[in-house]
């Protein structure tokens, strides 16, 4: 991708999923290695590593890889403040015994690399099924955060079948045995499921540790850039300053630009940006 111009303020609140960019207008994918360096040249200083990459099949996430984005916070100066780990299948409870380790196995490997380069909130989806069967799920990975500044922070998500209201998220986190987890409010998943989000936000007061910030239209999952969908986003930013949240506001936007030429991806990155700035404003207006 052609460089931009780099004299672009950072938001300081303001973070993006590395997968704003991870999808090309031919259907192929970038990988973190290369997107990393053009958001930061954007403007970007706060980052949230996207691990689903590593279900990619030509996925080749090793030690080298690993090394290449912890040697960016030196030498680029961003901060991971976010990661979001691989999830698991919608059936994973049907799923063999050979399968459920292997997919447990990808999600302790990308949560062992995020405490490694420094990620606070370490975003993973919950399984299908009541909230017993997710404590026993997350119980399995809680103590990889052991001695760390880590913490898990379960995502809520957009179907009926799916753990996605503030209260199973509430009741999961307060059930299980470790206080290194909390919670992720994905805005486009709420907003899909009729959720009232800034009486989602109050509700999950300081449980809440993690953001997917995306916009939709209220019929599928377009992860937009805000105000592109029907989210009342002047009311949402006013709940998150009222809750004193302080984590990072993270857009999860790929499906914004993956149609667009390289050049108008960048120009998206941009308005990302540009709109990170109205949001803030939104929140701190009285």
């Amino acid at each position: 991708m052609r460089s931009m111009d780099t004299s672009m303020n950072s938001i300081s609140r303001t973070a993006t999923s590395t997968n704003l960019l991870a999808f090309r207008r031919d259907g192929s994918r970038r990988r973190m290695t290369e997107i990393i360096p053009v958001l930061r040249r954007c403007g970007y200083t706060s980052l949230d590593l996207n691990f689903c990459e590593m279900m990619n099949p030509d996925c080749s996430i090793d030690a080298s890889y690993i090394a290449a984005l912890d040697g960016f916070r030196k030498t680029l100066g961003v901060e991971y403040v976010q990661s979001h780990v691989p999830y698991p299948l919608p059936d994973y409870h049907s799923l063999s015994a050979q399968q459920k380790d292997r997919s447990d196995a990808d999600i302790a490997r990308a949560i062992e690399y995020s405490v490694r380069l420094g990620v606070r909130a370490i975003v993973i989806h919950p399984v299908r099924g009541g909230i017993g069967e997710n404590v026993e799920y997350l119980e399995k990975f809680l103590p990889l955060l052991a001695g760390t500044g880590s913490s898990l922070a379960l995502e809520n998500m957009e179907r009926p079948d799916e753990v996605n209201s503030a209260q199973e998220l509430l009741c999961i986190v307060g059930n299980c045995s470790d206080s290194r987890i909390g919670i992720c409010l994905d805005t486009g998943h709420a907003h899909l499921m009729g959720h009232d989000i800034p009486q989602m936000i109050h509700s999950l007061g300081d449980r809440l540790i993690a953001t997917h910030i995306a916009d939709n239209r209220g019929r599928e999952d377009e992860h937009l850039l805000p105000f592109f969908g029907t989210i009342d986003w002047e009311n949402v930013m006013k709940a998150f300053t009222q809750t004193g949240y302080s984590g990072a506001l993270a857009y999860e936007c790929m499906f914004f630009t993956r149609r667009l030429p390289d050049p108008l991806q960048l120009e998206a990155v941009r308005l990302s940006l540009e709109t990170a700035k109205v949001l803030e404003a939104m929140g701190s207006a009285p």
